[in-house]
């Protein structure tokens, strides 16, 4: 059994249930059927019930020291549990029983299935943005569907006061009384930023992704969506452009909808996004008892 911790409005609390009843939520949260077209729906939602199998079955024990293995937030995988409506035969129910059983494997073990939105046109290595030794199956690849879709261009903008405030509370961006610049001083080979120098009372030099993740803290989720951007600075305001929404790594959501609704099949859209993988029977990896104890079947 897997135990996640679920915030709703009945509150916060740990809940017991099958790997596939995680998998089921995971995937109702992460890509809601009515946002999908319609002749695409049951491969795309196939690719995220394998994907989110995956990912669950990787990181089972992710919060063991907090009582439980995974959580309902992007720090795990989006979950919810069944609204009005929702039964066995909607269609996230009929891709994870499609599905069941199916994980993603390199060289024989369960990868780490890491998505997002939008990469914008192409993906990155695991990394580049987080650092550490590169990962085979999550290099970048690059995703001509996805620079089809519409709207993955995007602009934030925001004064000085405001912006030195945020950096100021994170002792990684810490910049002081006073900030003059902001410069990426190293892209990786899909355009994204890397490393980030600002200048000012101090100068933090950080890695893209802490950057992001300490201004969308402050400013939301809207707001730095992705580290493929160019800062420019015009009087008291800093302005970012970009494309793509997400770190970038592994799977491209919004790439994977539209080679489904170009007819591709899941096992070639999972094949693009994480190369050099296999989709396999979990019992083939795991051993029947961890499968069964898991809440799979053989």
């Amino acid at each position: 059994m897997v135990r996640v911790r679920v915030t709703d409005a009945h509150g916060t609390r740990v809940v017991s249930m099958t790997l596939d009843e995680y998998v089921l939520g995971a995937v109702r949260a992460e890509l809601p059927p009515r946002t999908v077209p319609s002749d695409a729906a049951g491969r795309l939602l196939q690719v995220q019930a394998v994907v989110s199998r995956t990912y669950g079955l990787a990181n089972l024990g992710r919060h063991k020291s907090e009582g439980f293995d995974l959580c309902d937030s992007t720090h795990c995988q989006m979950y919810r549990e069944r609204v009005a409506g929702e039964g066995d035969r909607d269609p996230a129910a009929m891709a994870v029983s499609a599905t069941r059983g199916q994980v993603i494997t390199y060289e024989g073990r369960v990868i780490q299935a890491l998505f997002h939105s939008n990469c914008g046109g192409h993906t990155t290595s695991a990394g580049s943005v987080w650092g550490g030794p590169e990962v085979p199956y999550l290099r970048p690849v690059p995703d001509w569907f996805c620079t089809r879709a519409p709207n993955n261009v995007w602009s934030f903008t925001t004064d000085e006061a405001s912006l030195r405030q945020a950096l100021n509370g994170d002792a990684r961006t810490q910049i002081g009384m006073r900030l003059d610049r902001i410069d990426i001083v190293e892209r990786d080979p899909s355009g994204r930023a890397v490393l980030i120098a600002m200048a000012g009372t101090r100068a933090p030099l950080v890695r893209a992704e802490e950057f992001r993740t300490v201004l969308r803290r402050v400013f939301g989720q809207g707001s730095i969506r992705s580290t493929w951007f160019s800062v420019t600075r015009n009087g008291e305001r800093f302005v970012f452009s970009g494309v793509g929404y997400g770190h970038g790594v592994g799977l491209c959501q919004t790439g994977a909808a539209l080679r489904a609704e170009a007819g591709q099949s899941p096992t070639d859209i999972i094949a693009h996004y994480f190369p050099g993988t296999r989709m396999i029977p979990a019992a083939a990896v795991l051993g029947i008892t961890a499968v069964v104890a898991s809440g799979l079947e053989p």
